[in-house]
């Protein structure tokens, strides 16, 4: 069965919005905007995290491995 977007927050803390688009399938685009309309109603919460791997990148999720990657992460979690 497929989770609902909200439901995957809940479930586990924090996630970027790369890891959620691959867990329901869909594009990073959609989720952001999905997240963004969230944020707005107070559902969830963005927190920006600095991504800085001191050239060590192992692939997390919040880049995706992406070479030069911009110098923070965007991470997002549920509101209780």
């Amino acid at each position: 069965m497929k989770m609902s977007l909200l439901s995957l927050l809940e479930e586990k803390g924090i996630h970027s919005t790369a890891q959620l688009a691959a867990e329901l399938g869909t594009s990073t685009e959609m989720v952001e905007a999905k997240l963004e309309r969230y944020a707005q109603l107070g559902y969830v919460k963005k927190a920006v995290m600095s991504a800085d791997c001191g050239g060590n990148c192992k692939k997390c999720h919040g880049c995706s491995g992406m070479k030069n990657a911009a110098a923070s992460v965007v991470y997002w979690e549920r509101v209780k």
